[in-house]
């Protein structure tokens, strides 16, 4: 673990001058909204349904301390955690990552030439933004498995499992919704080396390493958030790498088509950011509202649940 301070970190302290001390470090809770009935979202941060918020945009992130946007660009390839406190990104060095408020940046190193922490391939935060999953390798001997990094101190934890029993190719991961287990995609190779389709997701604990559970799900989630709250659906591809997405009943695997990408804001409603829009969707891909963007909002955006 190396601490790093700087020019970058003095640049976004000054951009996002958040007073976490006056909040006990904690961001206040959002009231959850039953029903969305908003047509824009614009500069005074409002919520959506589930008490979400737009916690970023494109040259945009929400200080939820003061309940407003600041101008802030993120590099390239950067993983902004869900409470918009902190992002990842990864290069040749390792993974930097950065507290937004505060400046401070944390390089988690590769240990050694014989072990490869491969985050860009899977690279996915918790629910509360803690911590980051992703996929390790080792050389001699091989072995794969994953690692969950400490947000707050670096820490790595690696764990190994059989990839004779839990086959896989791109290797996919993610934390639950509840962030107690970790999600792998087990290859489907019936349609050849061509296609990355998943079979199954298997879960394992996040603090042990021990599998848990199967879902017959033939479709893998994207993020913790993906996960319905009561944990009986998920939104999904079933071809990792190309688009296509579905809902699936995490017991029986029944799929049925679904717009996109999205996440659950409560058991009955789901958001989708599209374009300069967001949508507030039915599970059966029905559009009860949509928000458009105005300034400064504008482009990609990222959807937060309410922090605690």
């Amino acid at each position: 673990m190396k601490w790093q301070s700087g020019a970058l970190g003095t640049t976004l302290a000054a951009a996002l001058a958040v007073s976490l001390a006056a909040c006990g470090g904690q961001s206040p809770a959002a009231d959850p909204v039953a029903q969305p009935s908003l047509s824009t979202l614009s500069g005074t941060p409002q919520q959506l349904a589930g008490g979400w918020q737009v916690v970023a945009a494109t040259g945009t992130v929400l200080d939820r301390a003061q309940s407003r946007y600041v101008p802030l660009e993120l590099p390239g390839g950067a993983q902004l955690d869900p409470t918009g406190r902190r992002y990842a990104v990864e290069d040749d060095t390792g993974v930097t990552i950065v507290e937004i408020a505060a400046g401070a940046q944390m390089l988690v190193d590769d240990e050694g030439p014989d072990l490869q922490l491969w985050l860009d391939s899977g690279m996915r935060w918790s629910p509360d933004g803690t911590r980051l999953v992703g996929m390790v390798s080792r050389k001699e001997p091989f072995a794969v498995g994953f690692a969950v990094i400490d947000a707050k101190t670096a820490k790595r934890t690696e764990h190994w499992f059989d990839h004779g029993t839990y086959d896989c190719s791109f290797c996919a991961l993610t934390f639950t919704r509840d962030g107690r287990e970790v999600a792998l995609s087990i290859t489907d190779r019936s349609a050849g080396e061509a296609h990355d389709y998943t079979r199954a997701v298997q879960l394992f604990d996040a603090e042990t390493g021990a599998p848990t559970r199967t879902v017959p799900a033939r479709v893998f989630p994207g993020g913790p958030f993906a996960w319905s709250p009561d944990g009986t659906r998920l939104v999904g591809r079933r071809e990792i790498t190309v688009s296509g997405y579905e809902l699936v009943d995490t017991a029986t695997g029944t799929a049925v088509p679904f717009p996109g990408a999205a996440v659950w804001a409560t058991d009955d409603l789901l958001l989708s950011g599209t374009g300069d829009a967001v949508e507030t969707l039915r599970p059966d891909g029905g559009v009860v509202a949509r928000a458009v963007l105005a300034g400064p909002l504008h482009g990609q955006v990222v959807l937060g649940p309410p922090a605690s």
